[in-house]
């Protein structure tokens, strides 16, 4: 019987976000005959949303201290490697690259990848920032095409490219009755109509865009409101900025809430209005319960929405555009519903789970059987 490959993963912490979300897909979905997972937390931070998940599949869990410094954190994570005697070694998001490949390169481990998981034109501005997270590895994944064509087109490394898509879960539609449920936890009455959000409030996730889209809307008659859950640097300003509109009464911030996706069932319709994404898992996660979704052209949601189909793309900043697809939206039940059921079988037929699972490991095979190792 073949011993299971030591494979580890590379985070830069575990909270809410998304690239944490996959990781735990990953993890739940690999064959446990065929790899032995490890993951190896750069955050530091013990408790942290996502650790209580991965422990669950009795996936060892190393944190490495921030106090150590950069170097300090390479020998520790050299360390970990040597002592779970790894094969494969996966940077999961871009600033974890370099200790992939730097401690992966000390530790003696032939297969070093690394990954794109947003938009290049996201990281910040600094040149050795923007080249370092792509040295000394062996391959590169992105969930996006986006990603992979930027980095191709700008030869920031001469590893392969893969392109893995993130993967969603296929749910049950919600009964009225659960969406009423989900209505009232958020304090909305039963005829209130919903647009909502989910994100980091920071300058890239542009809700500003959102608000002023839904204060044009909420001069009507409808019993309209907002919800954006998500906490960050902007959130006093957001804040201020629905004041200034008139709207605040009309807007709740419930701020970071676990597995706030589940809210996504009590929306009319869901927003995204970011400048950068990569494969933007608000779009998987609204489309697969079965949501129409207005969202800007960022990273690859032209490829999970077809516009006119399953929700509306418009460029970023264009308030007017947004404006206009979701009143078309709200106005017409029909309309929503039908948008939605398409959307959640696109998800279901494109973007699985197991779908993302399978493509992953045929990255990690394929590159076994190129440097020998299979």
């Amino acid at each position: 019987m073949n011993t299971p490959l030591g494979l580890a993963f590379i985070v830069g912490q575990l909270g809410l976000g998304g690239a944490e979300q996959q990781l735990y897909h990953l993890l739940a979905g690999l064959d446990r005959a065929r790899f032995r997972p490890v993951v190896i937390n750069l955050g530091g931070q013990a408790d942290a949303p996502w650790e209580k998940p991965i422990k669950s599949l009795n996936i060892p869990l190393w944190h490495i201290e921030r106090s150590f410094g950069r170097a300090g954190r390479i020998i520790q994570v050299t360390r970990r490697l040597r002592f779970e005697r790894i094969r494969i070694v996966h940077g999961w998001v871009f600033h974890a690259n370099p200790y992939s490949a730097v401690a992966g390169r000390l530790a003696g481990v032939p297969l070093r990848l690394g990954s794109m998981r947003g938009n290049y034109n996201g990281i910040p501005d600094h040149k050795l920032l923007r080249r370092i997270g792509y040295w000394g590895l062996n391959g590169l994944v992105t969930n996006s095409t986006m990603a992979a064509d930027q980095v191709r087109a700008l030869r920031l490394t001469e590893a392969w490219v893969r392109v893995v898509p993130n993967g969603v879960h296929h749910t049950e539609p919600a009964t009225e009755v659960e969406r009423r449920r989900l209505k009232a936890e958020l304090s909305f009455a039963d005829t209130d109509r919903l647009i909502g959000s989910i994100g980091r409030l920071d300058n890239n996730k542009n809700h500003g865009m959102l608000l002023r889209a839904f204060a044009g809307l909420a001069e009507k008659s409808l019993p309209l409101r907002l919800v954006i859950f998500g906490d960050g640097p902007l959130r006093m300003q957001l804040a201020a900025e629905a004041e200034r509109l008139g709207v605040a009464q009309k807007i709740f911030f419930p701020g970071a809430i676990p597995q706030a996706a589940r809210y996504l069932a009590a929306m009319e319709v869901c927003c995204l209005t970011s400048y950068t994404e990569g494969m933007p898992n608000l779009v998987m996660e609204a489309a697969a319960a079965g949501l129409p979704v207005v969202s800007t052209t960022c990273g690859d949601s032209a490829k999970l929405i077809e516009h006119g189909v399953t929700g509306y793309l418009v460029s970023p900043n264009d308030v007017a555009g947004l404006s206009e697809y979701l009143d078309l939206l709200l106005s017409d039940p029909d309309l929503r519903r039908r948008l939605g059921q398409a959307g959640r079988e696109k998800m279901r037929r494109e973007f699985s789970v197991e779908a993302m699972v399978g493509r992953m490991v045929k990255v990690y095979e394929d590159a076994l059987i190129a440097k020998g190792l299979a």
